[in-house]
């Protein structure tokens, strides 16, 4: 086939092109195989070769290559697969939208959440939810993860989210990982080891004043533990505190040592008042994770763990900044 003129070009997305199409042309690109394409839409080879001969025939040019068993998308087929990806996937949030609207979801949700998840996930998770889901209402809460499983155990809150996934949990209780990003040592940027061109290492960190989470709570556990592997004691910390907003104040004053998730710690090295230590980052903090009771069957509920699901799912990972 010769380069498809623009006219052609234009009718092809003005009205050849139909949502089929995408389908097919995405599965395409994904399984490789017409026959495996025919099966996953439970129709015959010749139906999808049908269907992919209409592509070409009304757009004029060739988007798929035949090597041996496998086909290839040309470029034109890829660029049709690239943007096709987008166009199904906003069709399957108008769905859910709809079918949100249309069940009338109703009812109120309470969610509590622990200090250091990030804004966006709960942000976008309401937004969508209040979006879907109008009649309904919705409260939130911050505290200590021990603080929000007890609440959501004694039926007082209907979703938690926190950074551990908790061992030997409640059998009424479940648990999901939502999202992964590691907790990173931090110091503001007045501080001794904010030097870049200083090498810290463990045995900095020995005499340094300390901002820590509170004793009790898992992350305490989980950072303890792991200084203790490097014969460093908690013993003496100088404040325990659960507020993000004080730890964040008093870290940029330049006197203390503590951890934040990257998300947090990497829009405070962009200004200027902190730097990242170039130590191995927490990985056992570094989950989001959504706790709700088994026992839960209110719309709403399932409702708002989908968006939790969905905003969580959004790119906010980015390269580990290193001693930046």
């Amino acid at each position: 086939m010769s380069a498809p003129s623009s006219g052609a070009i234009e009718r092809f997305f003005r009205s050849g092109l139909k949502l089929p199409h995408l389908r097919i042309l995405v599965s395409l690109a994904e399984l490789g195989q017409v026959t495996r394409v025919a099966a996953a839409f439970h129709v015959t080879q010749p139906a999808i070769s049908k269907q992919i001969a209409e592509i070409e025939e009304s757009l004029g040019v060739q988007i798929v290559q035949r090597i041996g068993n496998a086909v290839e998308l040309t470029g034109i087929g890829r660029v049709i697969v690239d943007h096709g990806r987008a166009v199904l996937r906003q069709l399957e949030l108008a769905r859910r939208d709809v079918s949100a609207l249309a069940a009338g979801t109703g009812g109120h949700v309470r969610v509590g959440a622990v200090v250091t998840i990030p804004e966006p996930i709960i942000a976008n998770a309401v937004r969508l939810f209040m979006r879907r889901a109008p009649a309904a209402s919705f409260s939130f809460i911050e505290a200590t993860l021990d603080r929000l499983i007890r609440q959501l155990d004694d039926g007082e809150l209907d979703i938690a989210l926190g950074r551990n996934h908790l061992p030997g949990v409640q059998m009424r209780l479940r648990q999901e990982t939502l999202h992964r990003e590691p907790f990173v040592f931090v110091v503001g940027a007045g501080h001794p080891l904010a030097n870049p061109e200083r090498v810290v290492c463990w045995e900095d960190l020995r005499q340094c004043r300390w901002i820590v989470p509170l004793r009790g709570a898992p992350a305490f556990a989980t950072l303890a533990e792991t200084l203790s592997a490097h014969d460093i004691v908690l013993a003496g910390a100088d404040v325990e505190s659960s507020s993000l907003a004080l730890n964040i104040a008093l870290i940029k004053t330049g006197d203390f040592v503590s951890i934040l998730p990257l998300s947090v710690a990497r829009s405070h090295m962009v200004r200027g008042t902190m730097r990242v230590l170039p130590l191995p980052p927490l990985e056992p903090l570094g989950e989001v994770v959504v706790y709700w009771r088994t026992d839960s069957t209110a719309p709403a509920t399932s409702l708002f763990n989908e968006c939790l699901r969905e905003a969580s799912a959004e790119p906010y990972d980015e390269p580990f900044p290193g001693a930046g």
